[in-house]
């Protein structure tokens, strides 16, 4: 499977990147409906979860496989320290943040809410969710920056991906006090 996997990812890296990116915020968000939320199966979510699995095809594996592109562009390839720290200087400081945003406000209008609810969830939320991104991905990326080659490293991502889009579709989506459009 794993040979099937790399192969589609040589022959079609992007299209790859993308079911793979949404079978995980997929998997990610039954997880958190079923194991903390406990929805159990007659009160989850599908929508929910399909919305998940859409944002992962259409926004968050494009969006990090392009990233991690324009990052070796920018700085370079080399898996030295130097190297290291400057991507994961431009990966965490500057691109989570504004990518944390744009997460947040494109699940929200998926789910019909309006740009004022979604500034209230951006002002409720973000900080928290960008702390708890850098206490999972700063570690994770040294290690992915350092060792992993860049054709490797949405694959290498997606691991510490499934806890982390778990935590993201449990945190994004708890919101029964903000009103819709």
């Amino acid at each position: 499977m794993l040979n099937w996997y790399l192969g589609q990812l040589r022959r079609r890296p992007l299209i790859t990147g993308m079911w793979s990116t949404a079978s995980l915020l997929f998997t990610g968000d039954i997880i958190a409906q079923q194991g903390i939320e406990k929805r159990g199966l007659v009160m989850h979510d599908w929508v929910r979860t399909g919305r998940m699995a859409l944002i992962g095809a259409g926004l968050v594996g494009p969006t990090i496989r392009t990233w991690y592109l324009t990052l070796d562009k920018i700085v370079g390839s080399k898996m030295i320290a130097s190297v290291v720290l400057r991507k994961l200087a431009l990966d965490q400081l500057c691109f989570a943040p504004i990518f944390v945003a744009v997460f947040i406000t494109t699940n929200n209008l998926l789910q019909g809410y309006s740009l004022q609810t979604t500034e209230q969830q951006l002002r409720f939320d973000y900080v928290d969710i960008v702390l708890t991104n850098w206490s999972v991905w700063v570690p994770f990326q040294v290690l992915n920056f350092w060792m992993v080659p860049v054709q490797h490293r949405l694959m290498f991502s997606n691991v510490v991906a499934l806890l982390w889009n778990t935590f993201l579709a449990w945190k994004t989506n708890r919101k029964p006090d903000l009103p819709k459009l």
